[in-house]
């Protein structure tokens, strides 16, 4: 565990993957004229996982042979995938519609306020109840 409690570690976690969303939708925007370029999102982010993943100590393959096991720094559920449904497409092969990489900026954007303010009620609720004590 990194030290933080329960809550606030999930709380970073999920901050870090609507961080790390948003630098996957500006890449998008940015191919916009790019030809052939498709657009890419994280894997949706499942709640139970996370608590079954912070519940379990975690174990790290051992490696007998190379090229078996390929490094990555990011894991399965941070991991850029092809976006499945295509909106439209250009005659240049891009599928890039800014319109919809700016509905999901939006949305990502609106999470990190909602996931900042639980952070922020966290702390001071632990806040009040640590002068209750004194």
């Amino acid at each position: 565990m990194d030290g933080k409690p329960g809550l606030f570690s999930l709380l970073g976690k999920r901050m870090d993957w609507l961080g790390q969303r948003q630098t996957v939708l500006a890449q998008n925007i940015a191919n916009a004229d790019t030809p052939d370029y498709v657009p890419h999102d994280l894997k949706p982010q499942e709640f139970r996982r996370m608590i079954e993943r912070q519940a379990m100590p975690s174990l790290k393959p051992e490696v007998t042979q190379t090229g078996h096991i390929q490094n990555s720094s990011l894991s399965d559920e941070q991991r850029s995938v092809e976006q499945k449904q295509r909106y439209e497409t250009a005659p240049s092969g891009n599928a890039v519609v800014i319109e919809e990489q700016l509905i999901k900026v939006a949305q990502t954007q609106n999470d990190y306020n909602v996931i900042t303010n639980l952070y922020r009620k966290q702390v001071a609720m632990m806040k009040m109840a640590l002068r209750g004590r004194q």
